[in-house]
């Protein structure tokens, strides 16, 4: 079979350099939505801001670590001072209850605020300095998340590389997403460990395709983990998954003569590389908090005393009233959920935004049938196929180490939730690349004409279903669930009419996000917070 034929079934009439055109105009509308947020959300607005400059601040000061102690977090004052909207008066100073976090992002912004804003290293600056200190830092991760889009591109046009629309699609999907917009234009080191995570994605997903020849590869690797180890501890589950993945699918797949042992000895190269690396923020922790604590992660929880836990709330809410919020909140935090978890979007948005989420994972499912069902009937039925639409064997392994991360971030998104009530949407942001990567050409095949026909047959009967059952008053349904299903008909009613716009159609709707990531600002976040 031709490793390209999935590309041959689904062609694109793309070309890569229209692909490159696209995905500049794609950073430099992200960049100037970025930098409105940036200058335009007021200072603090951001979930645990404050704390994450104080640890920027006390390593730009000292040199040194801080070190997490009684007092950092004092949750009646920290609720009293986001009620108040962070007023001039009201000291942030004391809001340091990240002190346990891996240490990259906080030496990175150290460096900068001592270069452009030295002023801020002084004792007690005052709010015009801080201000200036803060927007430092918050150019710096918007300028970090551009790494984040450009592995994305470069992930999906390594995995499709005769399909560039498929590249930019995803690109846009991990760009636009208005509360993904909002951490990276914030002062926070989730964007340094998205970053972390990509670019290992990228190296792991690249050389899979090959035979690991060269020292540098698995060198490379480690330095890599290093890079995942210092950078954020919420990628630690997906980035170990991805590597195991990794190394197991080259052992049992692509390189059948790599023996599995061999493979599991670079793994673990790779492990110890990355952990020398880290070794020095892990002795750091166990000086301060003694072993083994070498993540901090025991001194955190008896230093953020007063944070809601999930055993008090299930205690007093009860089961169902648990999964109904974890269901809902983090639906909406993923998409948009500002501020401190306290600005919504119109309710009719987040409909609209149901719908397309429903259309994400049919696009997996549609993905997973069209191009990994042949090769997974051969594995598990020991079925041979001739299906034209299976994917090449790179293909199906570099998918496989995006899945395995997708996993390890559902993994410690529960876990996490296992004891504290944090049920944040934007802890699953480390799972967008494998999202995008798996998702995206779910809907090209959809788009296709042979298929879109039906897809508008489908959903345009569910529109009527939906417009009956909301002139019937039926509970949850109202006209804009008609009309988002409408949308949606048209939206493939036109794609099967005018297929050489395929990928314009393809593109549509990350447009949208991208005008609503403006509507978030200016409509819901600064009424509700006021400017800067």
């Amino acid at each position: 079979m031709d490793e390209h034929a999935f590309a041959v079934v689904h062609k694109d009439v793309m070309s890569p350099r229209w692909g490159t055109y696209l995905l500049v105009l794609l950073l430099v509308v992200y960049l100037l939505i970025g930098v409105s947020y940036v200058f335009q959300t007021p200072l603090w607005q951001v979930p645990d801001e404050p704390a994450h400059v104080n640890y920027v601040l006390h390593v730009a000061r000292t040199g040194t670590l801080p070190v997490l102690q009684s007092g950092d977090y004092d949750a009646a004052y920290l609720e009293q001072i986001k009620a108040a909207r962070f007023p001039p008066n009201m000291s942030v100073e004391n809001i340091r209850y990240e002190g346990h976090q891996p240490p990259l992002y906080y030496i990175v912004g150290a460096a900068v605020v001592r270069t452009i804003v030295p002023q801020v290293l002084g004792d007690h600056p005052s709010q015009e300095v801080l201000a200036r200190a803060v927007h430092a830092l918050r150019l710096l991760s918007l300028l970090l998340s551009i790494g984040i889009l450009y592995c994305t591109f470069l992930i999906a046009r390594t995995l499709f590389p005769r399909q560039p629309t498929l590249a930019v699609a995803a690109t846009a999907l991990v760009a636009f997403i208005p509360q993904h917009v909002a951490m990276m234009s914030g002062v926070n080191n989730d964007v340094m460990g998205e970053l972390a995570l990509a670019l290992l994605l990228l190296q792991l997903v690249r050389d899979i395709q090959g035979p690991n020849q060269r020292t540098r590869e698995w060198l490379r690797r480690g330095i890599l983990m290093g890079f995942v180890l210092l950078a954020k501890t919420t990628v630690y589950v997906p980035a170990f998954l991805a590597l195991a993945a990794f190394h197991l699918l080259r052992a049992t797949e692509v390189h059948p003569r790599s023996p599995l042992r061999k493979e599991i000895v670079e793994g673990i190269v790779e492990v110890l590389i990355g952990l020398l690396l880290a070794l020095p923020f892990f002795m750091h922790n166990v000086n301060a908090y003694g072993w083994p604590d070498v993540l901090g992660w025991r001194r955190h929880a008896a230093i953020v005393v007063g944070q809601t836990t999930t055993a008090q709330y299930i205690a007093e809410h009860g089961w169902g009233a648990y999964m109904q919020r974890a269901v809902t909140w983090t639906f909406r935090s993923f998409w948009g959920q500002f501020g401190w978890m306290g600005v919504l979007m119109d309710a009719r948005i987040y409909k609209v935004l149901a719908y397309f989420t429903a259309l994400l994972f049919i696009a997996i499912a549609v993905f997973l049938l069209h191009g990994c069902r042949p090769r997974l009937e051969r594995l598990f039925l020991r079925r041979k196929t001739t299906s034209p639409e299976c994917l090449a064997e790179y293909q199906h392994n570099g998918l496989g180490v995006l899945s395995a991360a997708a996993v390890g971030t559902w993994i410690a998104y529960l876990g996490y939730n296992v004891s504290f009530l944090q049920h944040q949407g934007r802890y699953l942001f480390t799972g967008l690349i494998p999202l995008a990567v798996i998702a995206i050409p779910g809907i090209w095949i959809l788009l296709d004409p042979r298929k879109a026909r039906r897809a508008m047959t489908i959903v345009a009967v569910l529109g009527w279903v939906a417009l009956g059952l909301a002139v019937m008053n039926v509970a949850g349904f109202d006209r804009w669930d008609a009309l988002a299903l409408f949308g949606l008909a048209f939206w493939f009613g036109f794609a099967e009419k005018f297929p050489r716009w395929r990928p314009a159609w393809m593109l549509l709707p990350f447009v949208g996000l991208a005008v609503l990531d403006m509507v978030a600002l200016y409509r819901f976040i600064l009424p509700a917070l006021g400017r800067t």
